[in-house]
């Protein structure tokens, strides 16, 4: 019962991690590399009719994960390290010639892995694995530890708009995934248990013609599957950037924080409330992007939590443990 806590706490974590960083700003004005710029792995620019573009994001994230006798301030009497690694591919047409909308697709590959001694390194998650179908059959509903787990996780369709023709630095985005993993222990285990569904929204203001402001949020639904996951999960997200550019175009800095809190429906008649939080972190982040070319540039972000609280009194992820990675690139077309 334990391992199985264990497990529906790693994923559940990561599936919201996964999406902290998503949605970036999006370009300036005509002048200034409006189609190169990108923030850890998503241009919110709206592409003109025959314009396209590909995005390529690789995010790596590891941690700690200590399991106490009783709660937070009991002893600790294990202590893991639980990484994941996703790969999201995005690539985007432009269908309106004023700017207005554009389409996209979107696949994504996840890889897991759960080490039973917390000092082994994150980069074991690219190991190969043995015969998993045994293991995970084995282990129904539990966390296979020392293994690595990887699969095409989802594929899904995106739209961006403009919906303001005044200030189209205002741009919605969403779109909807199904899952593609085969088998349910297999898809638990890398949280691709579900089809997901989100809306979200940027915009940015300049401060000057080197600092500018951003602002972005996105709300993700997670809807049951059958005979995998009943439950819905539901989780939303904010993020700030201060976006700065002191050597021009080529280069550039966005520190920010990012703030998201996962939630599902209540299924105890002893809860008073129709929800009930799972897990909420707030995130220090900061990135650099290089753009040689403005149809061409390479991003890296970095990121740390301030805040990590998840639901189960007996978990806990160590902050000091954890690190968080994207490294990218952008090619327009």
């Amino acid at each position: 019962m334990m391992l199985c806590c264990l497990s529906f706490c790693f994923l559940l974590t990561e599936t919201v991690e996964a999406q902290k960083f998503k949605y970036s700003i999006p370009g300036f004005d005509a002048d200034s590399l409006k189609e190169s710029f990108i923030v850890a792995g998503g241009s919110s620019t709206v592409l003109r009719s025959g314009q396209g573009e590909v995005i390529w994001n690789n995010s790596l994230t590891s941690y700690w994960l200590a399991l106490h006798q009783t709660d937070q301030n009991s002893p600790i009497i294990d202590r893991f390290r639980a990484t994941q690694f996703i790969s999201d591919i995005y690539g985007f047409y432009g269908i309106s010639e004023s700017a207005k909308w554009d389409v996209g697709i979107h696949i994504r590959y996840s890889r897991t892995r759960v080490d039973n001694a917390a000092s082994s390194s994150m980069f074991k998650v690219f190991n190969s694995s043995g015969d998993l179908d045994a293991l995970l059959e084995a282990n129904p509903g539990g966390a296979i530890f020392d293994e690595s787990i990887g699969d095409i996780s989802s594929v899904g369709l995106r739209f961006r708009s403009a919906p303001i023709t005044t200030d189209p630095k205002f741009v919605l985005n969403g779109g909807f995934a199904i899952k593609t993993v085969t088998g349910e222990e297999k898809a638990r285990q890398l949280a691709a248990d579900r089809n997901t569904a989100d809306i979200g929204f940027t915009y940015y203001k300049g401060l000057n013609n080197q600092t500018y402001y951003f602002l972005g949020g996105t709300f993700q639904t997670f809807f049951p599957a059958s005979g995998v996951n009943d439950q819905y999960l539901f989780n939303t997200s904010v993020n700030f950037s201060l976006i700065q550019r002191p050597f021009g175009d080529k280069w550039t800095f966005y520190p920010g924080l990012s703030y998201s809190m996962a939630f599902k429906p209540s299924q105890a008649p002893s809860e008073t409330s129709s929800l009930i939080r799972v897990n909420e972190f707030l995130f220090a982040f900061g990135g650099i992007q290089y753009a040689p070319t403005t149809n061409y540039n390479f991003f890296l972000t970095g990121g740390f939590p301030l805040i990590s609280a998840v639901v189960n009194p007996q978990q806990e992820i160590v902050r000091a443990s954890y690190s968080n990675f994207t490294l990218g690139l952008r090619l327009g077309l």
